[in-house]
């Protein structure tokens, strides 16, 4: 590793002589070392800000242009803060992104050409060049003469730049910096260039400027800590109805984009030092310029270099190297820090929590020793750096904290490392890859060990459950608050239940709803409020705020439940479409035909061709079979487009057209008869496919096209009765056998549908298996709710007392 220390070329050797303004032109330069550098005119700015941005705007800098220098090589300015407020550090986590330049050009202008006789698209592009010259040339002298009053500004898009004012005396024109402004399709909100002020076009959110900090750190970490999972509701609120919920590692598409970004960064810079990013004049990303020959040091503050006959903005970012190693340290100390609570050592058994205290002390002592950012800075300058000796002393530290599945993950990395020593066969790709292997065993051990405390703690959250998601709800809607959805919803479900004079039936006396007490009846119109926005979920359209877990039109008692109920209403929305689509299958059987076929067959064989029929109708139908049966916003994918929502309209059309031509299949090989000890399935498939009949195609289409619709007469009945039917078995498990509790919620096979027990004739009997199912999340769901609500239904005027 003698060669991790990046060497720059004196300032005296990088003079290059001007090239004439027709060889002016972009570059596409590989290299760093052998790039094209701006020129002597280009002009720089350090400026301090942030790497990433938040939506709200950043705090006011006021800053001021002093010349620093003003030799034959070049006029030299350097921003400094006018006043005392210190600025943020760009070595902070939360650090935010560069974005100020301060181009320069030369007051020449190129001479003009001769007037083209037939290529007049040549004589607009060279005129377009020299005017870019001219406005880049306006540009400078605003930048010049401005005080530097720059702020961040954000639009209502959500953009963010830096914008100055113009003094007076050195407005520019409005059209004259189009080149420096944001482009149309990042300026919805304003955020563009007037005769007033100058907008900077890069963006300090752009996924084209790797961040500065890796991607895991101790920040990022943060949410695994046992307070933070103790601190958060919706967290522990989840825990409660998947007992196996673990955490994993994040592995979204941006992430691994934004990771693979970062490591290339810190690669780039071992190998050549080089840290910029090029943009063109509208904030677009271009083919890397390096200015690194003219800044050979990577400064402390981000640098944009402006390069006004190239059009091209060049950001010299501070260096990756400490701020990596300041955090990889950091991670480190926080996991081997020792618990309060004593738990088992993974590999040493019990030891006592002093112990562990003074194994910690040690350990960091070493690691401090090992991972001096100062130290490491100054052997990588002289070429004598030898990672493998700091990675073995990581390697010992972390192996006595992992579990013994990451031992081989451990050895792996060490060995990595190891061909790093001087004189070894490793280069600096495989230094970077060592390091990111770091940071990626921390992140499996700070999994392991949030994992750990959830599985320990697991009594203890959900005991004491509903007393922290009651005192949580009480400090988010204060008493003085009203919960106007909630006592609405409640009403609703106690007038309805009261306006069809609901039986309690017990097994050996009933009583009727009104003759019930107040606690009875919390509970029942709680049952029966959860199931009814369940089969009727609110119509209200997503607006762009909301997101799957706040939901508008739902109580606010559900703020933790919002994604459970639409994950339950698409849910409900396709077990509905399969009841009707089965019930179109049993007319189909005995509609009236031209050839005057019926089905035939006793009732065992008819109930084993619905069976088959129910499982061919999930494999062929669409994924949201019951899209149809969902209010506006409620399918799932609220942000798509109005194309994609068309798109999505026509594959859940075709699926339709497919399950209902195997319907109408089934029903008229049903109608044939059937050769002995056989069902229709089996006859169908050992004689050749045959084709539907046309008449109950055609029959099924249309009465497809009519009820499969929301506002169907038809499709509210059948969905009404299915919600009755799922109302009956939640009640039968949480009060007539007094199932409170969420471990006893199962319903067994046994137990027959309300409708069986009364001998009516529902059609859901192909569907018991998948109503029982639906009744038993129901059911936990409402224990779990009423458990921390119930006692604050009771207290509600919703309620009357009689």
């Amino acid at each position: 590793m003698d060669d991790l220390a990046h060497h720059s070329r004196p300032l005296s050797t990088l003079s290059r002589k001007r090239k004439a303004d027709s060889q002016d032109c972009d570059c596409t330069v590989a290299d760093p070392v052998s790039s094209p550098e701006p020129t002597q005119r280009d002009l720089q700015s350090p400026l301090p800000s942030r790497l990433t941005v938040p939506c709200a705007a950043p705090p006011t800098h006021r800053l001021s242009l002093e010349t620093a220098s003003n030799t034959a090589q070049g006029t030299w300015f350097t921003s400094r803060p006018a006043s005392d407020t210190p600025l943020p550090s760009p070595s902070s986590p939360s650090a935010m992104s560069p974005c100020i330049p301060e181009p320069t050009a030369d007051p020449d202008t190129p001479s003009r050409a001769k007037r083209p006789r037939i290529d007049a698209a040549k004589a607009s592009s060279k005129t377009s060049k020299r005017a870019a010259v001219k406005r880049a040339q306006q540009l400078i002298t605003a930048l010049q003469a401005s005080a530097g009053s720059w702020h961040w500004e954000t639009s209502s898009s959500g953009d963010t730049r830096l914008v100055a004012p113009v003094p007076a005396g050195a407005a520019l024109e409005q059209t004259d910096n189009s080149d420096f402004s944001l482009s149309a399709s990042l300026s919805p909100g304003g955020l563009s260039p007037s005769a007033s002020r100058v907008v900077i076009p890069i963006d300090p959110c752009s996924p084209h400027i790797p961040i500065r900090h890796p991607p895991i750190n101790k920040e990022t970490l943060k949410e695994l800590d046992l307070d933070a999972i103790m601190r958060n509701p919706q967290l522990r609120h989840d825990f409660l109805f998947d007992s196996g919920l673990q955490f994993r590692a994040a592995a979204s598409r941006r992430k691994r984009e934004q990771a693979e970004t970062y490591w290339s960064a810190v690669l780039r810079e071992l190998e050549l030092g080089c840290t910029c990013v090029t943009f063109d004049t509208r904030g677009r990303p271009h083919n890397l310029l390096c200015v690194c020959q003219r800044l050979p040091e990577a400064p402390s503050e981000p640098v944009i270099a402006c390069m006004p006959l190239r059009r091209k903005l060049t950001l010299r970012m501070p260096s990756r190297l400490r701020p990596l190693l300041q955090e990889l340290l950091q991670v480190l100390l926080s996991i081997i820090r020792p618990q309060a609570s004593v738990l088992p050592n993974t590999q040493g058994g019990n030891v006592s929590f002093q112990q562990r205290v003074r194994q910690h002390m040690e350990q960091s002592q070493r690691l401090q020793a090992v991972l001096d950012a100062d130290l490491i800075e100054q052997e990588m300058k002289h070429g004598v750096y030898d990672l493998s000796s700091s990675f073995g002393v990581i390697g010992e530290v972390l192996k006595s904290h992992c579990a013994p599945m990451r031992d081989a993950a451990v050895d792996a990395m060490v060995d990595l490392a190891n061909k790093c020593a001087p004189g070894g066969e490793g280069t600096k790709a495989d230094a970077v890859q060592a390091m990111r292997s770091c940071f990626e065993i921390l992140e499996l051990m700070k999994l392991d060990i949030a994992n750990h405390q959830m599985q320990t703690l697991r009594p203890y959250i959900i005991h004491s459950s509903p007393d922290f998601e009651l005192q949580t709800f009480k400090e988010r809607h204060p008493a003085q608050q009203p919960f106007d959805i909630t006592d609405q919803w409640l009403l609703a479900a106690h007038q309805r239940l009261e306006a069809s004079n609901y039986t309690l039936t017990y097994p050996t006396r009933s009583f009727t709803f009104r003759t019930l007490c107040k606690r009875t009846r919390v509970i029942l119109s709680s049952l029966r409020a959860i199931i009814d926005l369940i089969f009727t979920p609110p119509s209200t359209t997503l607006s762009e705020q909301a997101t799957p877990s706040r939901l508008p039109g739902y109580p606010e008692t559900l703020y933790l439940d919002h994604s459970r109920f639409a994950l339950l209403a698409k849910d409900v929305a396709d077990l509905s479409a399969i009841y009707m689509l089965l019930m179109l299958h049993r007319q189909l059987l005995y509609t009236s035909t031209p050839s005057g076929h019926k089905a035939t067959g006793d009732a065992s064989v008819l109930e084993a061709h619905l069976q088959n029929l129910k499982k061919e109708m999930w494999d062929l139908g669409p994924s949201n079979i019951g899209r149809c049966f969902l209010p506006k916003g409620m399918d799932g994918h609220p942000e798509r487009s109005h194309r994609s929502s068309q798109n999505d309209e026509e594959h859940w059309t075709s699926g339709i057209k497919a399950v209902v031509l195997q319907v109408t299949r089934r029903a008229t090989e049903a109608r044939r008869p059937l050769t002995r000890n056989t069902t229709p399935i089996q006859n169908s498939a050992s004689t050749a496919v045959q084709p539907p009949d046309e008449h109950l195609l055609k029959l099924a289409e249309s009465w497809a096209d009519r009820h499969l619709r929301l506002d169907s007469p038809l499709s509210t009945l059948m969905r009404e009765r299915l919600c009755n039917t799922v109302f009956d078995l939640v009640v039968s498990t949480v009060v007539i056998r007094g199932n409170l509790t969420p471990a006893s919620v199962a319903l067994s096979a046994s137990v027959a549908l309300p409708e069986e027990q009364r001998g009516g004739v529902a059609g859901l009997e192909p569907l018991s298996a998948e109503v029982r199912q639906l009744a038993e999340r129901l059911a936990k769901l409402s224990v779990l709710h009423l458990n921390v609500y119930q006692a604050l239904y009771e207290q509600s005027p919703a309620i009357p007392d009689w």
